[in-house]
């Protein structure tokens, strides 16, 4: 059953290939690796078909990523791709509201292929490929491109171990699957510069990062008897460390990383004022996404975020309280 649902989404998104010829492709607000490296490998697989194709995303690209972006680079709202839409690619996004500001550009009659492992996407496209048992998004995408055919070149097996790689937390989260330590394998034998990820993503941390990661480290506060950790990065802490949010997305882990530990939270002030930006990781079984979930946001069950109105203390207390009463 499962390689005939495979056929028959690779056999309908190959048939709009193949029909149009203009195609934006997109991922969530704040892109991860798994959005960014996903985005490239199918830019790069589109392209070598003859396609036009352009990337446009709601965030800036995390300066960790950029040694991946194609020379044409990716635009970012405001800018927007001019005739380039009769297909788009929303690609690692649980709903439309989560591409931001991008999903104003999109024609009412394009096409939305919808690709996602998200447990929580609401199948918005005019195509769903939602594989919530694959480690990341970029699995889909490999599956896709290899099904249909395409020569894996080394910019996109980088693009996609990229993908693999982060969202499995360096094959340490429980999503590291035999599946997916096959699928880096391929990618590494298809010239998946690994070294370069390895140095860009995790061993290139600028100076003023690392002052950061300082400042935040001394906000850790234990709660509901050390099974809750919380961390905090604020405005003026940003400001001061010349940081942007953007680059950030990793402290998330630091919390969860406590000896006895089941979530930790990671709680960032937004640039729209008295809103914080909640970032939940768990573990021992604890499902963060049904907690993400009452306050509008989702994800995982192991990685989920929301945001919740109010000050970074309020909003503490709030999703503390919620977590709480989840974890009794």
């Amino acid at each position: 059953m499962k390689d005939i649902a495979v056929k028959m989404h690779v056999d309908n998104i190959h048939s709009i290939i193949k029909r149009y010829q203009r195609f934006l492709i997109t991922t969530h607000v704040r892109a991860d690796g798994d959005g960014i490296g996903s985005e490239i490998a199918l830019y790069y697989a589109l392209v070598g078909m003859g396609k036009n194709v352009c990337i446009a995303n709601d965030s800036p690209t995390p300066q960790v990523y950029k040694f991946i972006v194609p020379p044409e680079g990716i635009y970012v709202y405001p800018q927007s791709p001019k005739d380039c839409t009769e297909v788009v690619f929303a690609l690692d996004s649980p709903n439309l509201e989560r591409l931001g500001k991008v999903r104003e550009t999109i024609p009412e009659d394009a096409k939305i292929i919808n690709i996602d492992h998200h447990v929580s996407n609401e199948y918005f496209g005019t195509v769903n490929w939602v594989v919530e048992d694959m480690c990341a998004t970029g699995e889909v995408i490999l599956t896709l491109l290899k099904s249909m055919d395409v020569a894996i070149t080394p910019d996109i097996a980088t693009a996609l171990y990229v993908a693999i790689v982060t969202d499995t937390g360096r094959f340490t989260h429980s999503n590291t699957t035999s599946e997916a330590l096959r699928a880096a394998a391929f990618l590494i034998e298809h010239g998946a510069r690994h070294e370069e990820i390895s140095k860009n993503v995790y061993n290139t941390n600028p100076y003023n990062l690392i002052q950061l990661n300082a400042q935040a480290l001394s906000t850790v506060t234990l709660h509901a008897g050390k099974r809750i950790a919380t961390i905090w990065l604020t405005k003026a802490m940003l400001e001061k460390a010349n940081v942007n949010p953007i680059d950030t997305q990793e402290f998330a882990d630091i919390p969860v990383s406590i000896e006895g530990v089941t979530v930790g939270v990671l709680l960032r002030e937004m640039t729209k004022p008295d809103w914080v930006k909640v970032s939940l990781r768990s573990r021992n079984g604890f499902n963060v996404n049904d907690v993400a979930k009452k306050f509008g946001g989702g994800g995982h069950k192991y990685a989920a975020g929301c945001e919740i109105q109010g000050s970074i203390d309020e909003v503490q207390q709030c999703i503390v309280g919620e977590l709480e009463k989840a974890l009794s």
